[in-house]
């Protein structure tokens, strides 16, 4: 009787060290490093139009961060979607259809595998036709007849608009005529501007119009002697 109470004893020692063993291991692990999240490809997309189109058609978001470990999930809205690990600062998902499908706005997280979420970007799926465009600033607002401004690279001349309600194909109007325009976002646009625009002085009026035909009230920007 003896050596089988000795023998629990001894068990019941080994089980206790065992526990205590899995317990400093654990305590040990160092924990994963907090994930961010810094940019979505695309931040915007059109609604029912597919966007970085994959092989079988599908539609995807790609998220750049950090620390975006192998079987995180990204979310829209809460919803885990398909995703795909990258090399630590990147994941890719495919986007239903149906998340696209008409204008509106969602909230983008990841969720790492000890089920922390990240902060959130928003994305926006924009409608084929919204408000009147509005502009707000032009970079510059003026300049010296003959003389470049933001003058790029490739020799020509660039100005910037700041505003609300752009759409994807927005073009800028001097007075009427349209001109090279890059969307970058519904409150940014870029513009080339011909050096035949600005050279003779004079007061230019410079309107948006949007895809849908709506068109922007006109600022003004003044060609100096």
């Amino acid at each position: 009787m003896k050596n089988l109470a000795f023998a629990a004893l001894c068990a019941s020692l080994c089980a206790l060290v065992s526990m205590v063993s899995c317990v400093s291991e654990k305590e040990k692990s160092p924990a994963m490093p907090e994930a961010k999240i810094d940019k979505l490809i695309p931040e915007f997309a059109m609604e029912g139009q597919a966007f970085q189109k994959q092989p079988n058609g599908a539609s995807a978001m790609s998220v750049l961060g950090a620390n975006l470990v192998k079987g995180s999930k990204i979310k829209l809205n809460g919803m885990p979607l398909e995703t795909a690990s990258g090399d630590g600062t990147s994941l890719a998902a495919v986007v239903p259809a149906e998340k696209f499908a008409k204008a509106g706005s969602y909230v983008v997280t990841v969720e790492t595998p000890d089920g922390r979420a990240t902060n959130s970007l928003k994305w926006t799926v924009l409608g084929t036709s919204g408000p009147v465009p509005e502009i707000r600033t032009l970079h510059p607002d003026t300049t010296v007849a003959g003389k470049g401004f933001n003058v790029q690279p490739g020799g020509f001349s660039a100005m910037g608009m700041t505003g609300a309600n752009f759409l994807p194909g927005a073009k800028v109007q001097f007075d009427g005529k349209e001109l090279t325009t890059n969307f970058g976002r519904p409150d940014q646009l870029a513009i080339v501007v011909p050096a035949a625009m600005f050279a003779k002085p004079g007061k230019i009026k410079v309107t948006v119009k949007n895809p849908d035909g709506k068109v922007s009230e006109a600022r003004v920007f003044d060609v100096t002697k």
